[in-house]
């Protein structure tokens, strides 16, 4: 999940996005119109990164229109029957048996089954690489912040059992990259590639201030952590799919956009609370000039202002402004762009998808907790 971003600055883009994301704002957060503009950036030349199976990889996400992101962890037969019987074409799932209580769940069943309904999807796998998790089956009793030294700090949206990690450390990387490790189980299983979350973790107070302490380039070992992961992978097979979710910032460094086949971005105009209080329709400052402005403030809805103020480093301390001027440049240079936004509210999910269909991008829309089924959105 998504704390308030690291923000490099591209100073020559913000004109043009400040006019057309103001316009769309002009009619206040709840009616605003899509934007129906191209949001044009100029052209940035791309090193040529030779990869054999890239474009058949991109090609099995250009075919994606819709797409469902569910991490229940306790589904039923209901929700695998809806999810056959839909016609996404891409579900990214919550793995379940690498939970420490649920070894035997029979995932591969889920798999297969969504490989052979009538509508077949692709199925990737999510993964927290940024964050130790302490219901998984690699968590021992007796760790804890600290201990191991590379468990470094609580999570920053509040989420309990969630600990920001010194990713490059050898210990947290060999528990996915061994043999017969996490990610050889989930490739076993039969998923088509993995969905990255927390890739972002190199903008967390307390990553940086392990990195600082290690003389370590946070975001740069992210990229490599990326990198290792995506090779461990398509040593396997080089037609598995790499998502990584967030940190659209690293758009612009090529050698990170060489490895992964799309970006996903959450919260993009809308969010809710870590803890699914409110599950969505807190709608983000539209532009730069917005955050912390009286107006936007004061527009919110009592259980958004909560959040607001209890989580500083939330995504509402950000604009979906910051968001879109890296999601473009990824997608002039060929990357596949997904967004999640968490709203319920009727208006807000229409005007997500439409909006985010218009600027080229493949939306879903759910609430926070992504643990319900909602039916492929027309």
């Amino acid at each position: 999940m998504q704390n308030s971003p690291n923000w490099s600055t591209i100073t020559v883009f913000y004109a043009v996005f400040f006019i057309l994301l103001a316009l769309s704002a002009c009619s206040g957060y709840d009616d605003a119109p899509p934007i129906q503009a191209e949001i044009n950036t100029p052209a940035i030349q791309s090193e040529q990164f030779p990869d054999e199976n890239a474009a058949a990889r991109k090609e099995r996400l250009d075919a994606v229109s819709h797409w469902f992101y569910y991490l229940g962890f306790n589904p039923d037969e209901e929700i695998l029957q809806q999810l056959a019987e839909s016609t996404y074409d891409l579900v990214v799932l919550e793995p379940i048996f690498t939970e420490q209580e649920n070894f035997d769940f029979p995932i591969e069943k889920w798999i297969e089954q969504l490989h052979q309904a009538p509508h077949p999807k692709l199925v990737l796998v999510y993964i927290d690489i940024g964050e130790a998790e302490e219901w998984r089956s690699y968590w021992q009793s007796d760790w804890r912040i600290g201990y191991p030294d590379w468990i470094l700090g609580e999570d920053p949206d509040g989420r309990e059992g969630n600990y920001p990690v010194a990713y490059w450390r050898e210990e947290w990387q060999e528990i996915w990259l061994n043999e017969d490790g996490i990610l050889d189980l989930l490739i076993e299983a039969g998923f088509d590639g993995v969905y990255l979350d927390w890739v972002e973790a190199y903008s967390d107070e307390s990553v940086m201030a392990a990195a600082q302490e290690e003389q370590i380039n946070a975001e740069g070992e992210m990229i490599n952590w990326v990198k290792d992961i995506a090779a461990h992978c398509r040593q396997i097979d080089p037609l598995l799919v790499v998502i990584a979710q967030n940190a659209a910032e690293l758009a612009i460094h090529d050698d990170y956009l060489a490895v992964i086949d799309a970006i996903s971005q959450e919260q993009v105009w809308f969010d809710g609370g870590a803890d699914n209080h409110p599950a969505g329709d807190c709608p983000l400052p539209r532009t730069q000039a917005e955050i912390e402005s009286d107006d936007y403030v004061s527009s919110l809805s009592p259980a958004c202002h909560q959040v607001y103020y209890q989580f500083p480093e939330s995504t509402l301390h950000t604009s979906s402004e910051d968001y879109l001027i890296y999601l473009k440049i990824a997608q002039e240079k060929g990357v596949p762009i997904f967004t999640v936004d968490y709203a319920l509210e009727p208006q807000n999910v229409a005007w997500v998808y439409q909006t985010s269909r218009n600027l080229g991008f493949v939306p879903f829309v759910s609430e926070r907790n992504l643990n319900t089924y909602f039916p492929p959105y027309p």
